[in-house]
């Protein structure tokens, strides 16, 4: 069982509210993982005010390892998400639509001398209406569609990094034509004051570079992550 609570902080500056999802991902059995999130809101006082409450909820589950004979480091898994809207939260926190996003994703060791990880997935992101009002974030497309990633992930002796490439359309699920293209570098630093401590803190520092119907956007991104392991593993026997 894991647990997590993940605040916004960057809302202090961009908005009126700070948001705090909470969630958990639960093992079920070795191959079976389940999860669910509940994102809160309130007004932080800075800015205007923004009430407070839940504005959405997301649940999945994932199997993993769904071909075992796959016996050369590879590995494929089947998950379902689901992401729903809750009660009237402001109009630029939801756009005000249920998401059903069914996908496959695959993993494999591309060179394995250099800890070289390839990955990729292919996943569908289907609509449905809500009485909330639609808003829809820049190059967010409006209607069901399709969404390809590949990358690849390298570990080093001290931080991780990774680029992602992804493609998402809308052509062969709707009538409209529309695609949205990204490309997202990432750099992971986990650190611990002492190899043996049950505290760890990753700080990540990602870029991103997209172009889709609403224009091409530039952006950076950077968060901190701290662990805490509770319980350590038992020992096998």
């Amino acid at each position: 069982m894991r647990l997590y609570v993940r605040p916004h902080f960057g809302d202090l500056i961009h908005r009126d509210y700070l948001r705090v999802p909470f969630g958990a991902k639960y093992k079920i059995t070795e191959n079976l993982e389940s999860n669910g999130e509940l994102e809160t809101y309130f007004t932080h006082g800075i800015g205007d005010a923004a009430g407070y409450g839940l504005s959405s909820i997301k649940l999945g589950t994932k199997c993993e390892h769904v071909f075992p004979q796959l016996n050369d480091g590879a590995g494929v898994s089947l998950g379902l998400n689901y992401q729903t809207p809750l009660s009237r939260p402001p109009i630029d926190l939801t756009d005000g639509h249920r998401h059903f996003q069914p996908y496959v994703a695959g993993t494999r060791p591309l060179v394995p001398a250099w800890k070289l990880l390839g990955f990729a997935s292919v996943g569908a992101d289907l609509l449905d209406r809500t009485a909330i009002p639609a808003h829809f974030g820049r190059n967010q497309l409006h209607t069901n569609s399709l969404i390809f990633v590949a990358g690849a992930a390298r570990e080093w002796s001290r931080f991780r990094t990774s680029l992602t490439a992804s493609v998402t359309t809308s052509s062969l699920l709707s009538d409209e034509n529309e695609n949205v293209y990204a490309l997202r570098p990432e750099v992971v630093f986990p650190w611990k004051m002492k190899p043996e401590s049950r505290t760890r803190v990753l700080v990540t520092v990602g870029g991103r570079t997209i172009w889709g119907p609403d224009g091409h956007e530039l952006g950076l991104s950077s968060s901190v992550r701290i662990e805490f392991l509770f319980r350590r593993e038992r020992a096998a026997k």
